[in-house]
């Protein structure tokens, strides 16, 4: 078929038919925005329905020659899933894609194709006593959690998608319409390249995730938890160092919540229980929890409870309150719509070693002071993997030179002071491209530059430029 007289659309849909691709606004319009940050306008949007549908819908944008920005569930925070103000991209939608979801429960693996949602991939699993253990707030397409490395709460357990990646397929601009990779199910492969470690965490930048294989765990039967009131988040840090002594390869979360977080929940989630008189200066999250199901000699609550109170005994802790794991759950999940409640928010998803974690805040409170002194924190975040989630509830008349200000110096203290990351969870998008530009390293964007100048010699794909 010749396709240089004929508009994309029409091309489009010889392969996808009507209800593969949308180009009036109001079905367009869905897809022209993300959860939080971004949006823009599409020429259309292109939804393939197999990974068939997907490599010829790549090879044909390649074809064409038309811009293409790739979206799964649009759940990211930096608008890397959502098309330019311009109006010349054509978003490629991979929800559709849903032609594969095999559980092997003796192999604890999955192939799963690359629209499934992860609440899709647990249900299944659920069903043979496993779980695909990536715990986040959004429920995401496994493409997008393959192209951005997803976290979440429980890393320290369990580690992020790149951990829990066996395999990948993923389509190609160059050579067009090409389906690389495989599906296969190994732990152990020192065969060559490899596709998953090239293709996870690059934010779609080489191709189009089409399937995936990951690997399973099993369903934890029994878990205990406890919110912990400490007087900081150095003493935070030496508990979890404790609990760590204690619990092993047992603990599965370790949440941090400054005493601005622990207040917003207070203030504007009446139907959430935060469970200490008076609000203390810093508090974790502990959760413990083992496959081993309850009466099996292992007794987890039992054994949170005595640590606890030796804790409590020895002064590590100020006080603490154990109780179902659903309830003191809420009170982490509930933060972050909480203090959007506070009025103006300035957020920061930041990283750095554990070891300097409690250093890194005490700075970073300095730096704040400096420059909006009337700023508020609501700081929590995974103080088991070091993450921080920074949020600043600033006065609604605080200026964007203000605000740039405080970006930058919070970027430079976390990267240049603290060898830190500006994005630990939420990758590289339009909404933080100029940090990008800013800390990476000229050896890193010239390899990237050569890599995306094979994968995609035309600058088709994507909306970030990693040169």
């Amino acid at each position: 078929m010749s396709t240089g007289a004929i508009a994309p659309a029409e091309v489009f849909r010889s392969g996808l038919g009507v209800q593969g691709v949308f180009v009036d606004a109001a079905d367009k319009e869905p897809y022209e925005r993300s959860a939080r940050h971004g949006g823009g306008d599409a020429v259309g949007v292109l939804r393939p329905g197999s990974e068939k549908e997907l490599a010829w819908t790549v090879g044909m944008a390649s074809q064409l020659g038309v811009l293409v920005v790739v979206q799964g569930a649009a759940t990211g925070l930096v608008s890397a899933a959502t098309p330019t103000a311009d109006g010349r991209q054509w978003v490629l939608s991979t929800q559709r894609v849903r032609d594969v979801l095999e559980v092997d429960p003796i192999n604890r693996s999955v192939r799963v194709s690359a629209g499934y949602r992860l609440s899709d991939v647990n249900r299944a699993a659920a069903e043979v006593g496993l779980a695909f253990p990536i715990d986040l707030g959004a429920d995401p397409t496994i493409g997008g959690m393959i192209a951005t490395n997803t976290g979440g709460a429980r890393l320290i357990r369990y580690g992020g998608v790149r951990e829990n990646l066996l395999d990948v397929r993923a389509a190609l601009l160059e050579p067009a319409a090409v389906v690389v990779g495989s599906d296969r199910a190994l732990r152990k492969d020192n065969t060559g390249l490899n596709w998953p470690q090239l293709l996870c965490g690059t934010f779609g930048a080489f191709g189009v995730v089409t399937r995936a294989t990951l690997k399973l765990h099993p369903i934890q039967r029994q878990s205990a938890t406890a919110l912990v009131a400490v007087s900081d988040a150095k003493a935070a840090v030496h508990l979890m160092c404790e609990l760590e002594a204690e619990f092993g390869e047992m603990i599965s979360a370790f949440e941090g919540l400054s005493a601005g977080a622990l207040d917003a929940v207070r203030q504007h989630q009446k139907n959430v229980t935060v469970p200490f008189a008076t609000t203390p200066p810093y508090a974790v999250l502990v959760e413990v929890s083992s496959a081993i199901p309850p009466g099996r000699g292992l007794d987890l609550e039992a054994m949170m409870m005595a640590w606890l109170e030796r804790r409590m005994e020895e002064g590590d802790l100020e006080d603490a309150v154990v109780d179902k794991p659903a309830q003191l759950w809420r009170i982490r999940h509930s933060v972050s719509e909480a203090v959007q409640s506070l009025g103006k928010m300035v957020a920061f998803d930041l990283a750095v070693s554990r070891s300097r974690f409690a250093e890194f805040r005490d700075a970073a409170l300095e730096a704040v002071a400096k420059i909006v002194p009337a700023a508020m924190l609501c700081d929590f975040g995974h103080l088991g993997d070091g993450g921080a989630h920074l949020n600043l509830v600033v006065p609604a008349e605080t200026a964007p030179e203000q605000i740039a200000e405080l970006r930058d110096a919070i970027y430079d203290l976390t990267v240049l002071r603290f060898e830190g990351s500006y994005s630990a969870e939420h990758g590289i998008g339009p909404y933080n491209e100029t940090y990008y530009r800013r800390y990476a390293d000229p050896q890193t964007r010239q390899l990237a530059t050569l890599l995306k100048s094979r994968f995609d010699p035309n600058g088709l794909l994507g909306n970030v430029d990693l040169g």
